[in-house]
């Protein structure tokens, strides 16, 4: 058997979308985990009105995040009884929904529905968005990709901010249900010394509710001005940092993040990074990607420049979602992606840069194919 077979199915279904029956979808929001769009919308259509699974898993435990495509040849159904993955018409193998946690039918102490404050990713990640906004949609600056504010006000399942005592109620909960181990943590547009403080009260509200001295997981603030500000963001007891660069290529980087690179530069997110490992260590550092709005070769040089620092990588597969300057174009197929993904993978090998399940891994990692690619190695 091809070793790479669930990983062009995963390839395929986040580039082309998958679609799903009104009896596939029997226990979606009750059962099985719904979405409830934490950050962004990754679908390819809205679907305001109709739950939908946030991400599913393959027979290799290979976890795939749900992009609804009307048009897309992948589609779940029922036969005899067990949920299945066809392609135009043809059957693939069986799939399954991923159970909904408990917490997300209770409140915290507050009254407010723990759903909406934190959210699984994948299998096994807790995720949080302690603001739910971009300040550069207002100026039409937004990066061309990004969805975060449209996807909030179509969608309305998640709080656009959440109280600090909340978040550790959830984390409380989540943590004690058994289903995560680590947690990812982000936010909208800030002041750098206001994120800083929001940081450090939040990760200390998580320790607190959980009784974590060190929580394991990754932050994704906005890029420091300083290493002094990477030391405070690491004195929180986080796990890990990361930093969304987007884009490799320093030209397209300004022309699809007109706001984000006017704010900060290339250069200033590869220094971030590079004092980041001197701080976190290597391997708790993350180069964060946008994988399919650059070349191939662009897309590589920046995983061998981020990994050569001591740096980790986690490249999301883009898809054109509902409510970005990019809705309606195509993203890149299914085989440039696992083409580019295997190569990159060799790379982050070959650099002996430790990756942790303890911050991100596979299971958490259902929009992106890098951690899927490296456990098959």
């Amino acid at each position: 058997m091809d070793k790479y077979r669930f990983l062009k199915i995963k390839a395929d279904i986040l580039a082309e979308g998958i679609q799903a029956p009104a009896d596939a979808l029997e226990g979606v929001g009750r059962v099985y985990k719904e979405q409830n769009h934490g950050l962004f919308g990754w679908d390819f259509e809205d679907h305001a009105g109709t739950a939908l699974p946030d991400d599913f898993l393959l027979p290799d435990g290979t976890t795939v995040q749900f992009r609804k495509s009307s048009r897309s040849p992948y589609k779940a159904y029922i036969s005899e009884e067990e949920l299945r993955l066809s392609k135009g018409g043809e059957d693939i193998c069986e799939i399954k929904w991923i159970p909904r946690p408990d917490y997300y039918s209770r409140k915290t102490s507050t009254g407010k529905k723990m759903v909406k404050i934190g959210q699984v990713g994948g299998q096994d990640c807790l995720f949080f968005c302690y603001q739910n906004y971009c300040s550069h949609f207002a100026r039409g600056r937004q990066c061309l990709f990004c969805n975060l504010n449209p996807t909030l006000k179509r969608y309305g399942s998640v709080l656009k901010k959440k109280e600090i005592e909340d978040i550790g109620e959830v984390a409380r909960l989540a943590f004690s249900e058994g289903m995560v181990d680590h947690i990812l943590l982000t936010g909208g547009c800030f002041s750098h010394q206001k994120e800083i403080g929001l940081v450090s009260e939040t990760i200390a509200a998580i320790s607190r509710h959980t009784g974590l001295d060190n929580v394991p997981g990754t932050i994704l603030p906005s890029p420091p001005r300083d290493r002094e500000e990477i030391k405070r963001y690491h004195d929180t007891g986080i796990g890990a940092i990361g930093f969304s660069m987007e884009i490799w290529d320093t030209k397209l980087y300004q022309a699809i993040c007109p706001g984000k690179s006017q704010n900060t530069s290339h250069q200033e997110f590869v220094r971030a990074i590079g004092d980041a490992v001197d701080i976190f260590g290597e391997g708790n550092v993350y180069g964060v990607f946008v994988m399919g709005l650059e070349p191939k070769k662009t897309f590589l040089e920046g995983v061998r420049a981020v990994t050569g620092m001591g740096a980790s990588v986690v490249p999301f597969v883009w898809s054109p979602n509902p409510g970005s300057l990019f809705e309606g174009h195509r993203p890149p197929g299914g085989d440039w992606f696992v083409d580019a993904i295997t190569e990159a993978a060799q790379i982050v090998n070959l650099s002996g840069v430790r990756q942790s399940n303890r911050n991100h891994c596979y299971k958490c990692d259902g929009n992106s194919l890098l951690y899927d690619a490296l456990r098959m190695e």
